[in-house]
């Protein structure tokens, strides 16, 4: 895991290196704010099969080393292969990150699954995303799962279990923060920190086209307020780079504030260039917004993500995505990552914020 020329390389090489993969479009919940909710209601109406495990061993030994890899939906575990799936991109791309985000409303495979994942892939570093949008009934109706706070709670504690058996992962509670959630969320930060089953707590700015629009534009002061609260009195925790990353989210939430306030391009994008997002389908976006400008499908072009990233389709998209404007949080992300300058902002601000909290 310690590896600081090869982790610069990875941050400032050339390269696509960083693939967000739906590797389902299978779904135990019809959540209000999802941005994908299309393909999730119909999974089985788009044009063919989800990617095997067959292909996704061949389009992964065609990527080259890869910083962030996030395996999202659907549910990802609904796939049955999902550590194989992690293991493809561990041994074929040497992922240093991977990200897995779930809604945890299947407790009993969860330990199963994941006890394997972190075992077999001790060098890769996981970031677990525990969605958790109300406490009780206020999440199941909005999740659409009667029972589903229950499960969520219990796959929790699944890997709060395996924390005494792994260090290399950390758990994060999700919430969407819309206009549904933005009055009730500030007692469910509370009630999320009073269990001491997470890691952290990253608040997500509604985003794309959800089935019910008006849940978008929420109150700006009401997130900053709840962003604010979380830095105040929620640390990082098991996080190799914590104090980093707390850093990293307080500009991305600034970031977020800016672009929704004056509705103009405010960061560099790296969509279709440095990342990109992988449909269940084999469908080549360049994020999870522009689902309008498809590069490609990847069966069409021998599973090589970097040559149709290299087409003169994606430079265009790239064209577009300097001047298109967006709050999505992981764009945001990279814009200061991939730059060296913005890096060591992030770097400063982490260092700032150490001695404050001293």
């Amino acid at each position: 895991m310690g590896d600081p020329v090869g982790m610069a390389k990875r941050l400032w090489s050339n390269d696509p290196n960083y693939l967000i993969f739906q590797i389902t479009n299978r779904c135990n919940a019809a959540c209000e704010h999802c941005f994908n909710w299309r393909k999730v209601q119909n999974p089985d109406n788009l044009r063919d099969r989800e990617l095997s495990l067959e292909e996704i061993e061949k389009l992964t030994k065609k990527l080259p080393p890869m910083l962030i890899v996030n395996l999202c939906g659907g549910e990802p575990t609904m796939r049955t292969d999902l550590p194989e799936i992690v293991s493809l991109f561990t041994a074929n791309a040497r992922a240093k990150y991977i990200t897995i985000p779930t809604n945890g409303f299947l407790p009993e495979k969860t330990e199963e699954i994941f006890d394997r994942t972190f075992r077999e892939s001790p060098d890769t570093f996981f970031r677990i995303g525990i969605s958790l949008d109300g406490w009780e009934e206020e999440h199941d109706r909005i999740r659409k799962h009667p029972g589903g706070f229950r499960k969520t709670l219990e796959t929790a504690k699944v890997f709060r279990r395996l924390r005494n058996r792994y260090k290399n992962f950390f758990v994060e509670a999700n919430i969407v923060f819309s206009r549904n959630t933005q009055d009730t969320i500030d007692d469910l930060v509370s009630s999320i920190h009073s269990t001491d089953l997470f890691d952290s707590i990253a608040v997500l700015y509604i985003r794309g086209n959800p089935k019910d629009p008006q849940l978008m534009q929420p109150d700006l002061e009401k997130y900053k307020a709840v962003n604010r609260k979380i830095t105040e009195t929620f640390r990082v925790r098991r996080h190799p780079s914590a104090r980093i990353l707390e850093a990293l989210t307080e500009m991305v939430v600034e970031k977020v504030i800016e672009a929704e306030k004056t509705d103009k391009h405010c960061y560099r994008c790296f969509a279709a260039d440095r990342f990109t997002v992988l449909s269940a389908n084999g469908d080549l976006f360049p994020c999870e917004i522009l689902e309008d400008r498809l590069i490609g499908n990847i069966r069409d072009h021998d599973y090589n993500i970097p040559a149709m990233l290299d087409s003169r389709i994606a430079s265009e998209i790239r064209e577009h995505a300097k001047k298109c404007v967006c709050t999505w949080e992981c764009a945001i992300n990279m814009s200061f990552i991939y730059q060296p300058l913005q890096a060591l902002k992030v770097a400063g601000r982490a260092f700032s914020n150490a001695i404050h909290h001293k």
